[in-house]
Parts: structure tokens; C-alpha cells; sequence
């Protein structure tokens, strides 16, 4: 049971990290508004899509390896400051809840990860 929720939740973040990582690389407007809405400089989507593609990769490796712990823990960071940007920009919590909510499917993919490689380890 533990593998088929590491498998479903891994997959649906990983899929909508891939259209945002392109929204991001990509530089489209919406992203733009909201980037300079916050107060952040134009080239930011750069960064952030950038590392979303490598956090893509690092969450894609077939095994465990202590890689994986890097993307969890940089996507947590980008959740976190996404919504913490919203919320000291005043902004609605329905601006603050998206980041906060797949900060939620990212930790039943990392526990359910952990859970199984424990599994297979005893």
C-alpha cells in the first residue's frame, strides 16, 4: 500500500512541477505578475525553474539515494517561501494555500518513501 501512494503521489507532484518548471523557464506572463507583485527581481522564474528540473530529476532516480533528500528538502524550501512571500504580501489565502498544499502531497510522497525503503531495509 505504501509503494502504490509513494508511486501515485510522486507522480502527480512530479507532473505538475514539470508544467510550472516550464511556466517558470519560460518566463510566461502571469509569472512575471506575480514575481514583481511580490517584490522579486524578473530573472527569478530562471532560478526557480531551474532548480524545479533538477529537483524533477533528483525525485525521478529509480532507488534511494541521499540525492533525493536534496530535492525534497529544496522543494520544501520553495513551498515554504512561496507562501510566506504571499502572506507578508498581504496577499489572500487563497494565494498563501496552493504552495501549502503541495507542500502536503510532497510530504505523503517523502513519508511514504521513507516507509518503504524501511520496509525493504528490515
Amino acid at each position: 500500500m505504501m509503494k502504490r501512494t509513494y508511486r501515485i503521489t510522486t507522480i502527480i507532484f512530479l507532473v505538475i512541477l514539470f508544467l510550472t518548471a516550464i511556466t517558470d523557464l519560460m518566463r510566461m506572463d502571469f509569472v512575471l505578475t506575480t514575481v514583481r507583485h511580490l517584490g522579486y527581481p524578473d530573472f527569478l522564474p530562471l532560478l526557480i525553474g531551474t532548480g524545479k528540473c533538477i529537483g524533477i530529476i533528483l525525485l525521478s532516480l529509480p532507488r534511494y539515494t541521499p540525492w533525493k533528500e536534496w530535492g525534497y528538502a529544496g522543494f520544501t524550501v520553495l513551498f515554504l517561501s512561496a507562501a510566506a512571500s504571499h502572506a507578508f504580501a498581504g496577499d489572500a489565502l487563497g494565494h498563501i494555500l496552493p504552495p501549502l498544499i503541495f507542500e502536503t502531497l510532497l510530504l505523503v510522497s517523502y513519508f511514504s518513501m521513507r516507509k518503504v525503503v524501511h520496509n525493504a531495509t528490515a
